[in-house]
Parts: C-alpha cells; structure tokens; sequence
C-alpha cells in the first residue's frame, strides 16, 4: 500500500464497523389495522430486539415456529467475527501490506455472501416449515430479505438497520482503498494518467509540441 490516503480509508473502514455492535444489522416492520401502533423484529448483533413475543403469538396461528435467541448460533458468531474484521483492517492499515488488503476484501465479500444465504435460508425454513394443524392455514412462502410485502392483512417491510449500513459501507470503503492503489500502480499495471497529461503525452509523439514543454 503506497499511499496515506488508502491507509486511511481502511482506519475509517474499521472503525465504521463498530456501528454494528451498537445499532441493528436489520429490521422487519409489521403493521395491520388491529396493531395501529406497528410490531417488529429487530436483529442486533448478537440478540433479537422488539415485539418478538407478540409476533410468535402470531405466527403460531399459521403455523410457524417459534423465533427465539437460541436457535440462532449466528448470534454467537457474530460478535467475534465483525471484532477480528474490526482489528484485520487496523492490521491492514499499520502493515501497508498490499496483499493483506487484498486479502481483507475478498474475506469481506465472502462474509458478506454467506451472510445473505444463510439469512435467507433462515427465511425459507420459517416460511415453508409450517404446522400442517395450524388454525390458519396458508401457502408455503418465503419472507422477503429486503423491500415490502403483504401477508395476509399485515403489511411488512424489511430494511436494514444502522449497524448493517455500517458494515456495508466499510467494505465500500475497502474497495475504495483498493482502487486507491490500483490508480497508483500498486498492482504492477500503471498508474491511472490524467486527461490532461495523456493528451499532452499524444501531442508529444506526434510532434506537435516540443519535448520538455508543458
């Protein structure tokens, strides 16, 4: 890593995924005429915030499990895993080590894809493994991860909460400092040469203007 700037970047990087030790990675709002004040899910790092009580009432009568801390061995995981990112990218920082940067991203990226498939396995599972005995009987579904949808008479919508922004901006930031480098030759290609010089540059070759003037 040749330059302050890409160092920087990857400081912000880890210190903006310490948001998500403090706000929500996601939520999912329902509201229904006979709950005017609104219900919801929230999904920290390492627990499940709001009306989790109600909604499993709920979902018990068409038949879907119950949604509890427990099951979720995520919650265990998670923590550790966004701290050592956290600690990775200051590593990264200090070190200037192209390749650990590089190594950084491409282990955020993977993260952050098993992420989203185990997220929405999850949300499979709960749509699709309902009591055949239920009091309300509904088709199999698979609740959407992001955006708004109808069930029944509640309207959802699922969007993600500060500390899963924070977690998408720092990888934006890791690929900002990669392309940081990249415009500086730090990948054996050549720097990135501005408009300007490559026209110069041109008009030098063919003879237009002499050698050693701007």
């Amino acid at each position: 890593m040749k330059l302050k700037l890409s160092r920087a970047t990857m400081l912000a990087a880890s210190i903006t995924m310490l948001v998500a030790f403090l706000q929500p990675l996601w939520h999912y709002d329902f509201n229904a005429p006979q709950y005017p004040e609104g219900l919801s899910i929230i999904f920290y790092l390492d627990h499940l915030g709001g009306r989790v009580d109600l909604v499993n009432e709920l979902n018990h009568y068409v038949g879907m499990r119950k949604i509890a801390d427990a099951d979720f061995i995520e919650f265990r995981a998670m923590p550790w895993l966004v701290g050592l990112f956290c600690l990775a990218g200051i590593a990264v920082a200090v070190s200037a080590r192209l390749w650990a940067l590089v190594g950084w991203v491409a282990a955020m990226a993977a993260a952050g894809l098993i992420g989203m498939a185990d997220f929405y396995s999850w949300l499979y599972l709960y749509g699709h493994q309902l009591n055949p005995h239920a009091a309300i009987r509904i088709p199999p579904f698979t609740p959407q991860m992001l955006g708004s949808y109808r069930v029944m008479n509640f309207q959802i919508a699922s969007y993600p909460g500060g500390g899963g922004i924070a977690i998408m901006l720092a990888f934006v930031l890791g690929l900002a400092a990669l392309a940081i480098e990249w415009a500086n030759g730090s990948f054996g290609g050549g720097r990135i040469i501005p408009a300007r010089e490559a026209i110069l540059g041109g008009r030098r070759s063919a003879g237009e203007i002499p050698v050693g003037t701007a």
